[in-house]
C-alpha cells in the first residue's frame, strides 16, 4: 500500500519519463491514482482532495495512452508499396483476368465503370489453401491497379480491451478515406469476422463495427475495395459474405501444371542450373502448392551449395538435385482439402464454394474421403 511519500515520487517520476517514456509514465499516473483512491477511503476528512487529485492523475496517465495509441494506430496503418506484378505470379491467367476485370480497371477507369452504372469499391473474399499465393495476389493487384496498400492482420485489430477493437476498425477505414484509392487487405480473415453465432459478446460487436463500415464504403461511391483472404471461408460470418460486403468469392486453386513449370522457372532463374526438364519436373510436383514449389527451389539448391562450402568447388543444380528434393516435400493441400470439404458438407455450402468440390473432384491427388 502506497503512502503519501510513494504517492509523491510516483507523480514525479511519471513526470520526468512523459517525454521520453510517455508508456511507462502513463502507468505510473495510473498507480498513483489507485493509491490516491486508497487514501480517500482511509481519510474521510480528506476524501474529496484526494478524489480530485486521483482524478488529475488518471485523466493525466489516459493522455498519454490515447497519444501513444494513436501514434500506433498510424504506425499499425502504415501503406505499404508493392513491386510485386502479376508478372512474378505463375499461372492463375484467369484469375488475374477476373481480379483486372473487377478490380484493376475499376479503379484506373472510375468514370468508364460509372458510365455504365459501375463503381470502385466493394469487398472480394479470397479463398484456398496455404501456400497458393493470397497474399502475394493482393499485393500484386495493389500495384497494377495504382493504389495504396494497406495490409491488415487480425492482431493489428483486435484488442482484449471492451471497445478498443471496434475504435481500431473506424480508425483503419478513416486512413483508408485519407489516401484514396485504397486497397484494404485482411489476411486471415476468419480471424476477425467469424461467424457471430458462437462467439463471444465483444467478436459480434466487432463484426457489426466492420459491417457498418463497410456498408459506408459502398454508399459513399468511395474508392476503397476490401480484399480478404482466409483458409477457412466457411468460418466468416454470413453478413460479411453478402451482396455489397463481400459478395464476390473467389477461389485461389493450387497451380495447375502450366503454372508449377511457370513458378519453378521464377524461382530458379537467376541460380546457376543445368539444363532443365521443367515439364517433367512440374508433373512430378502434382499437388504441390507455390509455397511447396519454392521450397522444392531452396532445398535443391542448398544441396550443392553445401558441398561447395565443405570442397571449395562449385557445381551447378541438377535434376538430381531437384528430384531429391521433390522426394522430401511433403505438401499439406491433401489434408486442408480433405478438411474444406468436410466443413462445406457440414454446413451445406457446396453451392457457395462450388469451385473447392470441381477442384477436388478433378484432381487425383486431392481426393478426399467421404
Amino acid at each position: 500500500m502506497c503512502g503519501k511519500e510513494e504517492i509523491k515520487t510516483l507523480i514525479e517520476l511519471a513526470k520526468k519519463l512523459e517525454k521520453d517514456e510517455p508508456q511507462e509514465s502513463a502507468r505510473n499516473y495510473f498507480l498513483a491514482a489507485e493509491a490516491l483512491i486508497t487514501q480517500a477511503s482511509e481519510h474521510p476528512l480528506e476524501q474529496h482532495k484526494y478524489l480530485e487529485l486521483a482524478q488529475k492523475s488518471y485523466q493525466k496517465g489516459k493522455e498519454l495512452k490515447e497519444k501513444k495509441d494513436t501514434i500506433n494506430t498510424k504506425k499499425r496503418f502504415n501503406s505499404l508499396q508493392s513491386k510485386v506484378t502479376f508478372d512474378n505470379i505463375g499461372g492463375l491467367e484467369d484469375l488475374k483476368a477476373e481480379i483486372r476485370l473487377k478490380i484493376i480497371e475499376p479503379f484506373k477507369h472510375p468514370e468508364l465503370f460509372r458510365y455504365y452504372g459501375k463503381q470502385a469499391g466493394g469487398g472480394i473474399l479470397i479463398y484456398g489453401p496455404p501456400g497458393c499465393g493470397k497474399s502475394l495476389i493482393a499485393k500484386a493487384t495493389a500495384n497494377e491497379a495504382g493504389a495504396n496498400f494497406l495490409h491488415i492482420k487480425s492482431s493489428d485489430i483486435k484488442s482484449k480491451f471492451v471497445g478498443e477493437t471496434e475504435k481500431n476498425i473506424a480508425e483503419l477505414f478513416e486512413k483508408a478515406r485519407e489516401q484514396q484509392p485504397t486497397i484494404i487487405f485482411f489476411d486471415e480473415f476468419e480471424a476477425l469476422g467469424s461467424d457471430r453465432t458462437d462467439a463471444p459478446a465483444h467478436d459480434k460487436s466487432a463484426v457489426a463495427q466492420l459491417l457498418t463500415e463497410m456498408d459506408s464504403v459502398d454508399s459513399k461511391d468511395q474508392q476503397i475495395l476490401l480484399l480478404a483472404a482466409t483458409n477457412e471461408p466457411w468460418s466468416v460470418d454470413p453478413a460479411l459474405r453478402r451482396e455489397g460486403r463481400f459478395g464476390t468469392t473467389l477461389f485461389i486453386p493450387p497451380p495447375d501444371l502450366s503454372s508449377r513449370k511457370e513458378i519453378l522457372q521464377i524461382h530458379l532463374d537467376h541460380r546457376p542450373t543445368e539444363e532443365l526438364d521443367y515439364g517433367s519436373l512440374a508433373e512430378l510436383t502434382d499437388g504441390f502448392s507455390g509455397a511447396d514449389l519454392k521450397a522444392v527451389c531452396e532445398m535443391a539448391t542448398d544441396i550443392p551449395l553445401k558441398e561447395s562450402i565443405e570442397t571449395g568447388k562449385r557445381r551447378l543444380i541438377t535434376m538430381g538435385d531437384l528430384n531429391a528434393a521433390i522426394k522430401n516435400t511433403r505438401s499439406v493441400l491433401r489434408t486442408w482439402f480433405t478438411k474444406a470439404v468436410q466443413q462445406v458438407k457440414k454446413r451445406q455450402m457446396e453451392e457457395e464454394f462450388s469451385e473447392l468440390i470441381t477442384q477436388v473432384q478433378k484432381s487425383e491427388n486431392l481426393v478426399v474421403a467421404n
